[in-house]
């Protein structure tokens, strides 16, 4: 009897591993939390905004620690493991360094990313150094971190924010320079995300590892076309799922509620129709502030 009870645990415990479920939360921007029952993954936290004294460099552009400890908490965020970022635009990086330092999470860091950290000096902020092509192992998540380049960001003519951060960061607008760029394949027992805030497909890279993934994740702000978005990882990769992420105006305001407009030029409403025209079996999912998509089982 004894040993039937044994044997029954086991098999109910193996059932429930096998069908674990896996969401996804979008906190506006590229912020995307990936988890399961166990584990938080989180890319790219923004919600500290730059303001007109920022772009004008007459203040410093620093993560504001009581608007970031509020979200943690109101979204019960304070368990993350994990943080990653695309590259170092502030977009992106912002808040990172301080959602690792309230959560004790560890901030996967390049040396763009790694010199922003170090600039808060603060212990408590851990970090480790990824490599390209190399995977990191996070609960059931494992995270292969690849590289690629970032589309041209051209104002009056010029490069904008190109090239690394400087050694000599100290927290000016025009510090949170781009560094390397990276973009995630992320597997799990119950299936394959492709995450990538970059808007032209790097599909040669991610073809090394799988020729299938389940859900694309993908940012639509610079994409040259929304053929391109069509043709891309959807196309190449035939998912079940494709989010966009990066369509909304990050200028200026951050509303904890959720609100927000689109970013100038990204017409989503013609991203997500051509989505649909083109690729009827796939379901596309525009994220709301906040809320919970189950992508698996």
């Amino acid at each position: 009897m004894f040993k039937t009870l044994i044997l029954s645990s086991f098999f109910f415990l193996s059932l429930s591993q096998a069908h674990a479920r896996v969401d996804m939360r979008w906190f506006t921007v590229a912020a995307v939390v990936i988890e399961d029952e166990k584990t938080q993954i989180m890319f790219d936290p923004m919600f500290t905004r730059a303001n007109l004294w920022h772009w004008l460099n007459f203040s410093k552009l620093k993560s504001d620690q009581a608007l970031v400890s509020s979200v943690l908490k109101d979204h019960e965020l304070n368990k993350l493991n994990a943080i990653f970022v695309s590259h170092s635009h502030f977009d992106h990086s912002i808040d990172a360094p301080m959602v690792a330092q309230l959560t004790g999470a560890t901030f996967y860091v390049d040396p763009s990313t790694k010199i922003i950290a170090e600039a808060y000096k603060n212990p408590g902020i851990k970090t480790q150094e990824v490599e390209n092509l190399k995977s990191i192992q996070v609960g059931n998540f494992k995270i292969t971190v690849m590289k690629r380049t970032h589309a041209h960001i051209r104002t009056l003519g010029i490069n904008f924010l190109k090239g690394p951060v400087s050694k000599d960061f100290d927290f000016n607008f025009y510090d949170y320079q781009m560094g390397d760029t990276w973009f995630y394949l992320i597997e799990h027992p119950e299936g394959k995300i492709l995450l990538d805030q970059g808007s032209e497909p790097f599909s040669t890279t991610v073809q090394n590892f799988t020729d299938k993934v389940d859900v694309v994740i993908q940012g639509v702000a610079n994409r040259p076309s929304d053929e391109a978005t069509s043709e891309g990882y959807v196309k190449q990769f035939s998912p079940k799922i494709f989010i966009p992420t990066h369509f909304d105006n990050f200028i200026f305001s951050f509303d904890p509620k959720g609100s927000f407009s689109y970013l100038p030029g990204v017409r989503l409403d013609d991203v997500v129709a051509r989505l649909k025209k083109d690729h009827p079996d796939k379901k596309i999912i525009v994220p709301e502030y906040g809320k919970r998509i189950q992508l698996f089982p």
